[in-house]
C-alpha cells in the first residue's frame, strides 16, 4: 500500500479563481491595453459623430430617438467585434498567455470569462448608444423643431442588443479560431464581402442567404422575424459563430504557449 500511495500523482491545493474575477480582469485588460483604449476611443468618436449626422441631413419631422438609434448604432457594429478579436488573441500575441495559463490553467474558463467580458462591454456600448441618442433627441428638440418622439419598439431594441452579441461573438470567434490579430481582423472583413459577391453567381444565388450573416442579422433591427428568417440566422450563426468559437476553444486547449 505505502509502494502504490508513492506513486500517485500530487494533489494540488488551493482556492479556484472565482469566474467573475477573470471577467474583470478581462475588463480591465480591454482598457488597460493601447491597442484596446484606442480602439474604444475610435467607437465613442463615430457613435457621437453618427448620432448628431442626421440633425444635418434629415428633416425635422424625421428627428426622433428611434432615428438617432439607428445612426448612432454604426459606430459600435463596425468596431465592437475588433474587440473581441484583441481580446482573444491577447495572450498569444503578446505573450502574456505565460502569466495568465500559469496562474489559471484552465484555458476554457479563461476563454470564456473574455467571450464574457466582450459581451459586457458590448452591452455598455449599446446602452451608451441609446443615451447618446437620446441626448440628440433633446437636441433635435431644442435647436432643430424635431419630432421629439420617444416610441422605440421593444423588438427592436432587443434586437441591436441581439446583434451585437452575435458579432462579439463573432470577433472573439475567429481570434481564438486563428490566434493572430490582423489576420482575424482582415478575415472579419474580407470574407463577409466575399460572402456577398456570391450573390452575383446564380448557381450559389440561393444558397448566399443562409450563410450571409449580414444579411441573415438585419431582419433582427426591423422588429419582425418570419419563421424562414430565424431559420437563417440560427445557419448563418452555427457558420460564423459556432464553428470558428468550437474550433477556436478546442485549439487553444492544446496549443503549447511560448
Amino acid at each position: 500500500m505505502s509502494a502504490v500511495a508513492e506513486t500517485r500523482a500530487p494533489v494540488l491545493e488551493g482556492i479556484r479563481v472565482p469566474f467573475l474575477r477573470h471577467v474583470r480582469v478581462e475588463l480591465r485588460k480591454m482598457v488597460d491595453t493601447r491597442a484596446g483604449l484606442w480602439l474604444l476611443i475610435a467607437i465613442a468618436v463615430i457613435t457621437v459623430g453618427a448620432t448628431v449626422l442626421p440633425l444635418w441631413i434629415l428633416p425635422s419631422s424625421a428627428l426622433d430617438w428611434s432615428e438617432f438609434v439607428l445612426f448612432a448604432s454604426s459606430g459600435w457594429s463596425l468596431l465592437l467585434p475588433f474587440i473581441g478579436v484583441l481580446t482573444a488573441t491577447s495572450e498569444w500575441t503578446q505573450r502574456t498567455g505565460l502569466t495568465t495559463f500559469a496562474l489559471e490553467p484552465r484555458r476554457t474558463l479563461v476563454n470564456l470569462a473574455k467571450l464574457v467580458a466582450a459581451l459586457v462591454l458590448g452591452l455598455v456600448m449599446v446602452v451608451a448608444t441609446y443615451a447618446a441618442a437620446a441626448v440628440a433627441n433633446l437636441i433635435g428638440i431644442a435647436a432643430f423643431d424635431g419630432s421629439g418622439s420617444w416610441a422605440l419598439d421593444g423588438p427592436i431594441a432587443a434586437g441591436y442588443v441581439a446583434s451585437m452579441a452575435i458579432y462579439v461573438v463573432l470577433g472573439v470567434g475567429l481570434g481564438l479560431a486563428l490566434l493572430n490579430t490582423p489576420l482575424a481582423i482582415v478575415t472579419f472583413v474580407v470574407l463577409p464581402t466575399a460572402v456577398t459577391v456570391l450573390t452575383l453567381i446564380p448557381a450559389v444565388a440561393d444558397i448566399v442567404p443562409w450563410i450571409d450573416l449580414a444579411g441573415a442579422t438585419l431582419p433582427l433591427t426591423e422588429g419582425s422575424v418570419s419563421g424562414t428568417e430565424w431559420a437563417r440566422l440560427a445557419t448563418a450563426i452555427a457558420l460564423w459563430c459556432a464553428v470558428p468559437m468550437a474550433l477556436g476553444l478546442w485549439r487553444t486547449s492544446r496549443r503549447e504557449v511560448a
